[in-house]
């Protein structure tokens, strides 16, 4: 392919360039650097089209601009509404925690490592998303139980972390 590292998508770095200097590549076609995962990933949802192509462009005209997205995708399944921020591998969690009634189909679920969200995804709620996002890409310690109860805002959860609450 053009003599370009490709490994699952065109390999790219934190600037979306690939081994060649002179070519970009973004959206699902590139396996790009996520800095806040300290690893390669390929995202095929049109999100990551819509986040990267700015850095890119912004990069391919000399405003040197890293790529620092949390990994985003959504996908509506009938009646049911998912979004998902973060990343997670299989197994590499040690702990999924829920918030909300999974029963009634409106709920957050969380995956930790380390008693750090790596993962979430909200299910039928739809106003804890930049919460969530904070939430990941702080990497603090939270506590479980407080993790589930609904009645802790998400933002609580660092700032008990700064505090050393957690």
């Amino acid at each position: 392919m053009a003599g370009l590292a490709v490994d699952n998508g065109i390999v790219v770095g934190e600037h979306l360039r690939s081994a060649d200097p002179d070519v970009f590549a973004a959206g699902d076609v590139a396996n790009a650097y996520y800095g806040s995962l300290g690893r390669h990933l390929r995202l095929e949802h049109w999100s990551a089209a819509l986040n990267q192509g700015s850095v890119a462009a912004a990069n391919m005209v000399g405003r040197t601009t890293a790529y620092d997205h949390v990994p985003y995708f959504f996908s509506d399944q009938y009646d049911m509404g998912m979004e998902y921020r973060g990343y997670v591998e299989p197994g590499g969690y040690d702990q999924v925690v829920f918030r909300g009634e999974v029963a009634t189909g409106e709920y957050l679920a969380f995956w930790l490592r380390d008693d750090r969200v790596l993962a979430a995804m909200n299910v039928n709620v739809w106003d804890a998303g930049d919460s969530i996002t904070a939430l990941v890409r702080s990497g603090v310690r939270v506590d479980a139980a407080r993790l589930a109860d609904p009645d802790v805002a998400l933002e609580d959860l660092r700032a008990d972390s700064a505090s050393g609450a957690a």
